[in-house]
């Protein structure tokens, strides 16, 4: 059965989007389950200002890029939501959602409410979520957070199914709910949280693989050069302080947002290099670093970057108290396990002294890592990890139920298939002279049953069924009967 996924950009990086990682999930995630399945058809909602370079990354008969006036997230484009647009850009009378797949959560009431209440289907939905803000509260412009942090909280109540990148943000997500709601929500919301990791293309990683490195050591910081990441810190504190005892090394930033005040920086620190990359630089810059440091802020939750660092054999040195530790976790051998997260990861108090440690032992800890990186790899790759997603949409869709053969309008719909051969979603309606809520039943359930009884073709954007070979009892109509 094809399950066709609404999905809508979590687009942040206005001024560099070849960078953006959001970008980049979204196209690996779309391009790995494709690849995995030939039953999934997406649509993708994207900014129109953007369109033509996003356009560019999802080619193919599966994919079909819908621009629309929505703002970028830079410019408050998270909770930007015009009915009267979408109900252009999507014709329900020719094609049909299954899932909805948001990585704004925050956006899964309004969706929900479009095409469950004005249109009558049953859509739910299927959430992700990497980042929250756990600012404390006890100031009033922190406080700002908490309608944004609520909505976010209600969204995961409301979906399906919400998946978040790692256990650690999971527990910081219900202990942030369980301030506000009673004990039953949470373990609500427990259940409907299920950890879901970005994967990686390893082939891609492994085709910019250089041989020879940068005569210099080099550290890499590969996340936006802002203060909730620790970039401040590292630079203006710890690595000025390193540069006065010790001068062999340096740090790229490679600033995926291209602000302009970052390009100004090696004016102040002789020890910092600012670029600009495109992708497949970006790619072979990693393999000549040498280390990866991740970011200071406990509460940080994106770990794209990193494990595309790691994968490249850059050696890591990453927050012990946040999520890294675990990404670790997946990769060491359990014997060995306390010995390499203590030598990968630092608590704030022993980051300086530990990455004197690895500038004096870079070339055995390299050797090392080189192992553990072929792991990462392998675990990371998009091939190991989109089994768990496809799971998550399967899931969702399933929400939905089904009519039953007993229905006085199925049993006409199937007459009429069967006697047409070939019909279109439009060819039906028109049929039984339907518009929204004109029936007692969604229309979501009416199709449940079709389509496990008629093929579909997920190469079309347009719904339209056609009779099989051979008429096999489906296995809703098992299920609903």
């Amino acid at each position: 059965m094809t399950v066709r996924v609404l999905d809508l950009f979590n687009f942040s990086n206005l001024r560099n989007p070849d960078a953006d990682s959001g970008v980049q999930l979204q196209k690996e995630l779309i391009s790995a389950v494709l690849r995995r399945r030939r039953d999934f058809f997406f649509y993708l909602l994207a900014p129109r200002e953007l369109y033509g370079s996003l356009s560019t990354y999802f080619q193919g008969k599966q994919v079909q890029v819908l621009p629309y006036n929505g703002l970028t997230r830079q410019q408050g484009g998270a909770y930007h939501f015009d009915p009267k647009e979408l109900s252009v850009l999507l014709d329900l009378r020719k094609i049909d959602i299954d899932v909805l797949f948001l990585n704004q959560p925050e956006l899964a009431p309004a969706f929900l409410d479009y095409f469950n209440k004005v249109h009558f289907f049953d859509v739910h939905s299927l959430g992700y979520i990497h980042w929250m803000d756990w600012k404390r509260s006890d100031n009033t412009k922190n406080r700002w957070n908490i309608p944004g942090n609520l909505t976010i909280l209600t969204s995961i109540l409301v979906s399906k199914a919400t998946g978040c990148n790692s256990q650690y943000g999971k527990y910081r997500i219900l202990r942030e709910a369980g301030r506000w709601f009673r004990e039953e929500t949470v373990l609500e919301m427990d259940r409907k949280l299920t950890p879901l990791y970005p994967g990686v293309h390893s082939r891609e990683i492994l085709k910019a693989r250089s041989r020879s490195r940068n005569n210099i050591k080099t550290i890499v910081f590969p996340f936006r050069t802002q203060k909730y990441t620790g970039f401040k810190s590292l630079v203006e504190v710890h690595l000025t302080r390193l540069w006065k005892k010790r001068r062999d090394f340096r740090l790229v930033l490679t600033n995926p947002s291209d602000y302009d005040y970052i390009k100004k920086y090696p004016e102040r620190f002789p020890f910092l290099e600012v670029r600009h990359l495109d992708r497949k630089e970006y790619l072979e810059a990693l393999w000549k670093a040498d280390i990866v440091v991740g970011c200071h802020n406990g509460a940080n939750q994106w770990s794209l970057a990193v494990v595309e660092a790691m994968a490249a054999e850059c050696v890591p040195l990453l927050n012990r108290s946040s999520f890294f530790r675990e990404m670790l976790a997946h990769v060491v051998p359990t014997h060995k396990a306390e010995a390499i997260l203590g030598r990968h990861t630092y608590f704030r108090s022993t980051f300086p002294r530990q990455l004197e440690a690895l500038l004096d032992n870079l070339p055995e800890e390299r050797r090392r890592f080189r192992s553990l990186a072929s792991r990462i790899r392998k675990f990371y790759d998009w091939e190991s990890r989109v089994g768990d997603w496809i799971e998550c949409f399967e899931l969702v869709d399933e929400a939905c139920g089904s009519v039953t053969a007993k229905s006085k309008i199925i049993r006409r719909l199937v007459r009429y298939i069967r006697k047409e051969q070939h019909c279109s979603k439009a060819q039906i309606l028109r049929y039984l002279d339907w518009h929204p809520k004109s029936r007692q039943i969604p229309w979501s359930r009416y199709r449940n049953y079709l389509r496990g009884i008629f093929e579909e073709d997920s190469t079309s954007a347009e719904v339209s069924f056609h009779v099989r070979l051979r008429h096999a009892r489906p296995s809703n109509e098992r299920k609903y009967r």
